[in-house]
């Protein structure tokens, strides 16, 4: 059966081993995959962009759901309306209104223009800029937390399925998907089948470790369906990321015992801070690497750009967890640490969720 510290502990290491991948997934420049050159590092780097960190979002969406209908609170509106703007709508201002009000900063103040892409040219791109109202933010990975938003409001429709017609509800989000039902409200699609799944998962009660005795075959399974997308090239990787939690959840099962798995489940308070605030410090190091690019090959910037603005959002974190906890909590949608207590160095006293 679950048991929940278990589960806890998976939940947590995933949650790390996923952002880090979206901090990987977003390493620029983007390259279609139809244009991958056939050499071993376009690859190598084709392999994780297009294919296995692809997969992040199903990933921690399937267990948004499953943590959201576990704790109940679809069943409390008003509770849940309160929380997640607390947790989810807050951060997603702060961290895209403060990107915008800093692209705006530079570009009027200093004429320095970061991307082509952050200047919006009209009423409509203005809107998406600072809201996402029907297209992507100026902080493009918040998508995720944008399309969490629109699940989130309708919860508690879908756990009135999940728990009276589980099956009818799960045909419906179906065709939602299949069809784009739902126009823009949730702008990845896949998103609504992994939530709702995560769902039944919870309300259920289904073994989460079921599949755990499977877990080489279900990695050896994730790992050949990644190289057939990159092999093949395929450009519309639905069907992976509509499977992907089914296989990293037990191929998980074998990084858990080890050490690597207890480190990555001790830095799962990082990853909501390192998701909100990675891409314009990755787009810092792209600025800083362009004047050196004829002296350090790409591959060089390729794995360490990911790696420091991991690291450099960790320090972020425990210098602002030791000079201002409590407005560093509340912009991260977290509980503030007690106001008795004192902060010793290095010490993270609030949660990222």
């Amino acid at each position: 059966m679950n048991d929940d510290a278990s589960v806890s502990q998976r939940i947590a290491l995933l949650r790390f081993l996923m952002i880090f991948g979206i901090v990987l997934l977003h390493a620029p420049p983007y390259v279609p995959i139809a244009e991958v050159a056939n050499n071993p590092f376009d690859l190598f780097k084709a392999f994780f962009q297009h294919a296995v960190f692809r997969t992040t979002v199903p990933v921690l969406t399937c267990i948004s759901g499953y943590l959201l209908f576990k704790s109940g609170l679809d069943q409390t509106p008003g509770k849940l309306a309160s929380k997640k703007f607390r947790t989810i709508v807050l951060p997603f201002l702060v961290f895209n209104l403060g990107l915008l009000a800093a692209a705006l900063g530079l570009y009027h103040g200093l004429g320095i223009t970061l991307s082509n892409d952050m200047i919006p040219k009209d009423g409509k791109g203005w809107l998406n800029a600072a809201f996402g109202l029907t297209g992507s933010p100026i902080n493009y990975p918040l998508n995720f937390l944008r399309d969490l938003v629109a699940l989130m409001i309708v919860a508690p429709l879908l756990g009135w399925f999940l728990r009276k017609l589980p099956w009818v509800g799960l045909a419906i989000v179906a065709l939602v998907y299949q069809f784009n039902l739902d126009g823009p409200f949730v702008l990845r699609n896949v998103m609504w089948p992994v939530f709702y799944v995560g769902g039944l998962v919870a309300v259920r009660g289904w073994n989460l470790r079921a599949l755990d005795r499977y877990a080489p075959l279900c990695l050896a399974l994730f790992l050949g369906l990644c190289a057939y997308v990159i092999w093949f090239r395929v450009a519309n990787t639905n069907n992976l990321r509509l499977v992907a939690p089914l296989l990293i959840w037990p191929a998980a099962a074998l990084l858990q015992p080890t050490a690597f798995g207890r480190w990555l489940g001790r830095m799962s308070k990082y990853s909501f801070f390192i998701f909100v605030a990675h891409a314009p410090v990755l787009l810092a190091t792209t600025i800083v690497y362009k004047p050196f690019a004829a002296h350090v090959p790409y591959p060089v910037y390729w794995v360490l750009a990911p790696v420091l603005t991991t690291a450099s959002l960790v320090l972020v974190y425990l210098l602002a967890m030791r000079l201002m906890p409590r407005l560093f909590s509340f912009v991260i949608g977290a509980k503030a640490p007690p106001t008795a207590a004192r902060v010793p160095p290095g010490a993270v006293l609030a949660k990222a969720e």
